[in-house]
């Protein structure tokens, strides 16, 4: 199903309010032993385990282990920011209601559907979902607040961001050096590996095996075929074909000759740390400038996300000058 600019910019940006479908909703999981409030929305608490949870989140997410993290302020940072995402989306949850926008069951129904199909079995699913601390009733109610608190950001943003041929065309003319192209150069590449520590009969080896491709290359056999034989490079089954490279790229002696060479010619033996190589230069692709009409569609994208984050961030603040949030923690 295709979605709607508005409904796609929801399930991003969504991600700083919460992870959908992977952490633990406000008050919903049981409680947990010893756990404290940590803060309190218009008199709804949040759970000391629940900020917990979403923090391990948070942190997997990031590939972050919280044993490395040297200060213990970045630490407490990270922390309230989890803290405040919560908040916001609990007051989403409240303004849904408000709003008339609290999901309905078919829409809960088909969410979950959708869910579920990402799993290899029901069982898996299960599995999923208690390890984020949730039973099935209360992973369903989970998904129809996130369902609603999307609702509540879809609407906000599809009143407050448009995005005009003007505002595209400004963007395109401050950002000019990000729609530029440099010249490229499309390459293929026949590799004889030197080992790490390789003796000096090795090298010998070595040097012997790539000179007789030069052999044959210098008898008329083909640069790819050669590659697939004798290449000891990965690109070796493509015929040693290299994707299209910018200066800088390969290693300076390889970067000088793809750089310098005709299309058509071949390098000299070109000797590195990792081994013998051959050059074939097959053809350069000049320097060009992304014209805007190619470059529109990117830019509205780029805008309607920046433009979105900031809509739903304006609410979320608005929102909480407006109620009563008590953060009940020192974070």
């Amino acid at each position: 199903m295709l979605l709607s600019p508005a409904v796609r910019l929801m399930h991003t940006t969504l991600r700083w309010l919460a992870a959908v479908l992977a952490v633990a909703a406000t008050g919903l999981a049981a409680p947990a032993h010893g756990q404290v409030p940590v803060a309190r929305v218009n008199g709804v608490v949040i759970m000391s385990d629940t900020l917990d949870r979403r923090f391990d989140e948070y942190l997997r997410a990031r590939n972050m282990n919280i044993q490395r993290l040297q200060r213990p302020e970045k630490v407490r940072e990270m922390k309230r920011e989890v803290l405040d995402a919560l908040i916001a989306e609990e007051l989403l949850w409240q303004q849904a209601g408000k709003d008339g926008r609290i999901a309905s069951d078919a829409q809960v129904d088909r969410s979950l559907e959708q869910t579920r199909g990402q799993y290899k079995s029901p069982e898996q699913f299960q599995r999923s979902i208690a390890r984020a601390g949730f039973s099935e009733p209360a992973f369903r109610e989970h998904v129809r607040r996130m369902l609603s608190a999307d609702a509540v950001a879809q609407a906000v943003i599809e009143a407050r961001v448009s995005i005009s041929d003007a505002d595209m065309r400004t963007f395109y003319e401050a950002n000019a050096k990000e729609f530029s192209r440099p010249e490229q150069v499309k390459t293929r590449l026949i590799a004889i590996a030197i080992p790490q520590g390789a003796d000096e009969a090795q090298r010998r080896d070595a040097r012997m095996r790539i000179d007789n491709v030069v052999l044959r290359l210098a008898a008329g056999e083909d640069f790819a075929d050669l590659a697939r034989r004798y290449s000891e490079h990965p690109t070796r089954q493509w015929g040693g074909d290299l994707d299209p490279v910018v200066r800088g790229q390969l290693p300076p002696a390889l970067d000088r000759a793809a750089f310098s060479l005709e299309p058509g010619n071949v390098s000299p033996v070109i000797e590195t740390a990792q081994g013998f190589h051959l050059l074939r230069v097959e053809g350069r692709i000049a320097a060009a400038v992304v014209p805007f009409e190619q470059a529109r569609e990117q830019i509205n994208q780029h805008l309607f996300r920046q433009r979105g984050n900031e809509a739903l961030q304006s609410e979320v603040s608005r929102l909480r000058a407006g109620s009563q949030v008590d953060v009940l923690v020192p974070l």
